[in-house]
């Protein structure tokens, strides 16, 4: 070992030899410990400070272990032994600052500041708030049990009567005075409640008397025992042209009868030739002759079958007559689809309803059924209307009506409103062409 490293080592012993410079004692530092404790009551007391180390001299890892293997061992215990007073002073202290909180505690807390008397009660004496307030509940028990007696007591008691007798003579007075009111009352309605006048509104086909006589409706019956709708039944059976009938009674005397008339009806044929007039609904009105006929719009290409004025159309279907099947023409190939003359009345009545709506039922002529997938319709003597096939009808007579519109009051010609030939337009051919 060089002259270098064993004077480090020599300084590094002599300066662990050494007393450290600053440090206090064991007992000093319990002493001054003690008196600061003494002076003032709520002060803690001072913790001992870790002993702080003296800066080493910058060396080798190695050179330091050595100069500690070397140490004497007297110096090591002697260290030993005055770290023990330390700690029992310091134990001591500790135990001292315990007690003397738990000394001060209760003095600590009458100190404190209480908001209410109720809060300080019920810290420094809990015992005493726990009683005061089983008190309090059992006071309000008996509060609530007077309060409900005093109500049972203000019951009013149930009073028991003896029955009395039944007066038979005061029994019969009375029946016989109620008897007596409802004859009074059902006389009285017969006497002066009578039909004198009988008022009908709206009526061009028929007379005030036939509509009358018609609801069997007689001057001089009671007007409170009227029926109305029988009547009303009555007038619709008997009068064809009245589509809507309404009956009310005027006191005293007064009946008033407010009828709607058919507007518009057209002529179809049965299968004897026969004219019969009919509404776009199917109801059959009456019978005319062909000079009448006229004058009406004419289906074609569907007869009526037994007609009766007020009853619903009902269509006379035909039988068609079927050739045996041959070798050369099968019966399943010739034989046609099946149209029923029901289908063709149901496209009639729909293209009325439809010339109604648009308001043009006086200009078409007549209305042809007879092929369902090509129905024609004659528009006055201009126009000969190509509809197709009975679909779309609404927006075929609102085409058709405005087309005609457009044209000039002298053409003629056909109107192809089918949208077969043309989908998104209608075709217009003269009858020159």
């Amino acid at each position: 070992m060089d002259t270098k490293q064993k004077n480090r080592q020599e300084q590094a012993r002599r300066r662990s030899a050494q007393p450290r410079a600053g440090k206090e004692s064991g007992s000093e530092r319990a002493q001054t410990r003690s008196t600061g404790a003494g002076s003032t009551r709520n002060t803690q007391a001072a913790q001992p400070q870790p002993r702080r180390r003296a800066p080493q001299a910058q060396q080798p890892q190695q050179t330091r272990r050595a100069s500690q293997a070397q140490q004497p061992q007297q110096t090591r215990r002697t260290a030993q032994a005055e770290d023990v007073p330390q700690r029992l002073q310091r134990s001591a202290q500790e135990t001292h600052n315990i007690v003397r909180q738990e000394a001060y505690a209760p003095q600590q807390m009458q100190e404190q500041v209480f908001q209410t008397k109720q809060e300080k009660q019920r810290v420094l004496n809990p015992e005493a708030v726990k009683r005061a307030e089983q008190r309090r509940k059992s006071a309000q028990r008996v509060k609530r049990r007077k309060e409900e007696e005093a109500r049972r007591k203000k019951r009013p008691a149930v009073a028991y009567t003896q029955p009395v007798p039944v007066n038979l003579n005061q029994l019969l007075l009375k029946i016989l005075v109620v008897f007596a009111v409802v004859v009074a009352i059902t006389l009285g309605l017969s006497v002066f409640f009578k039909v004198e006048k009988v008022v009908v509104y709206g009526n061009r086909a028929y007379s005030a008397w036939t509509v009358q006589e018609a609801g069997g409706i007689e001057t001089g019956t009671n007007l409170l025992s009227l029926n109305n709708t029988r009547a009303c039944g009555k007038i619709m059976a008997a009068l064809p042209y009245v589509d809507n009938v309404r009956i009310g009674i005027k006191l005293p005397d007064t009946v008033n009868i407010y009828i709607e008339e058919i507007d518009m009806a057209y002529a179809i044929t049965t299968s004897d030739g026969t004219y019969w007039l009919m509404t776009s609904e199917g109801k059959v009105v009456e019978q005319i002759d062909a000079a009448t006929a006229g004058s009406y719009t004419k289906i074609e290409g569907v007869n009526l079958d037994s007609p009766a004025p007020g009853q619903q159309a009902v269509a006379l279907e035909t039988i068609l007559e079927t050739t045996a099947a041959t070798e050369d023409s099968p019966a399943e190939e010739t034989a046609p689809p099946v149209v029923t003359a029901a289908a063709k009345l149901q496209a009639a009545l729909s293209i009325l309803q439809q010339l109604e709506a648009n308001d043009i039922v006086g200009e078409a002529a007549s209305i042809d059924v007879s092929i369902l997938n090509n129905i024609e319709l004659w528009y006055g003597q201009r126009f000969q209307v190509k509809l197709g096939d009975a679909y779309n009808m609404d927006i075929k007579i609102a085409w058709m009506k405005s087309a005609v519109n457009q044209r000039s009051d002298y053409d003629m010609g056909i109107l192809d409103v089918s949208f077969t030939t043309w989908p998104d337009r209608v075709g217009y051919t003269p009858f020159s062409e």
